[in-house]
């Protein structure tokens, strides 16, 4: 979704949708990255129209070292971009050797009425 690349963009961490997959330029994970998902719901309806979706993203960190700075950076950007956060939360696989940080973030996108109209 553009609209989640484009405010994760700034933190410099390299972001993917759905997950990260080796390709033949990066075989292996970068130290740091980032993994999102959505899900739309309609939101908002006023004298029975449709007004408003909400979307939710489900975005992952994950890092093989320290994500203090990283987390604070991720808050920023996605705050910026006008993402409300639901919650945060953390663990850390000794089995991966890596941190995650997951999140649940928020925004309200108005339907575009032209593109969802029936023929």
């Amino acid at each position: 979704m553009k609209i989640v690349q484009d405010a994760l963009r700034p933190t410099g961490i390299p972001a993917f949708a759905g997950a990260w997959r080796p390709t033949a330029t990066q075989p292996t994970a970068p130290e740091q990255y980032l993994v999102y998902t959505t899900m739309t719901r309609e939101d908002e309806h006023w004298d029975d129209a449709f007004q408003r979706y909400r979307v939710y993203v489900y975005l992952n960190l994950w890092s093989a070292n320290d994500p203090t700075t990283a987390i604070s950076t991720v808050r920023a950007a996605m705050r910026q971009a006008g993402f409300a956060m639901l919650e945060e939360s953390d663990s850390y696989s000794a089995e991966a050797r890596q941190a995650l940080v997951a999140w649940t973030w928020v925004f309200w996108s108005e339907p575009d009425n032209r593109s969802e109209e029936l023929p």
